[in-house]
C-alpha cells in the first residue's frame, strides 16, 4: 500500500476542525437562544442541558476522529478541547440567563 502525504495536509486539518468547533458553537447558540427567547427561566434551564450534553459531545468526537489518529493523543486533546468550549459555552448561557431580565406578559 502506498500512502501519499500532501505537505501542509495537518494545517489545513487543524484549520477545518477549528472551523467545525465555531460552526457547532454558533448552532448551538443559535438554537439555545431562539428557544428561550427571553425567558430568564429557559435560559437557564437551556444552559443546563448544553452543560449535561458535554459527555456526548465528547463521546462523538472521539468516534469521529479516531479512525484518523492512530496514536490517539490528537483525538484526545481535540476531544477535550471540543467538549472544554461546549461546557464553557454552557456556564456562559447560565449567565447570560442570570442577568436576563423576563418579558411579563401583560393580558389586555
Amino acid at each position: 500500500i502506498i500512502e501519499v502525504q500532501v505537505e501542509g495536509s495537518g494545517l489545513f486539518m487543524g484549520y477545518l476542525a477549528l472551523i467545525g468547533i465555531i460552526v457547532t458553537l454558533v448552532l448551538i447558540n443559535f438554537i439555545v437562544f431562539t428557544f428561550t427567547r427571553k425567558s430568564k427561566k429557559r435560559r437557564i434551564w437551556s444552559g443546563l442541558v448544553v452543560i449535561l450534553l458535554t459527555p456526548i459531545v465528547f463521546f462523538v468526537t472521539m468516534g469521529i476522529l479516531s479512525p484518523f489518529d492512530p496514536g490517539g493523543f490528537g483525538t484526545a486533546l481535540f476531544s477535550l478541547l471540543n467538549t472544554f468550549l461546549f461546557f464553557v459555552n454552557g456556564i456562559t448561557v447560565i449567565i447570560i440567563g442570570l442577568f436576563t431580565r423576563s418579558i411579563k406578559k401583560t393580558y389586555e
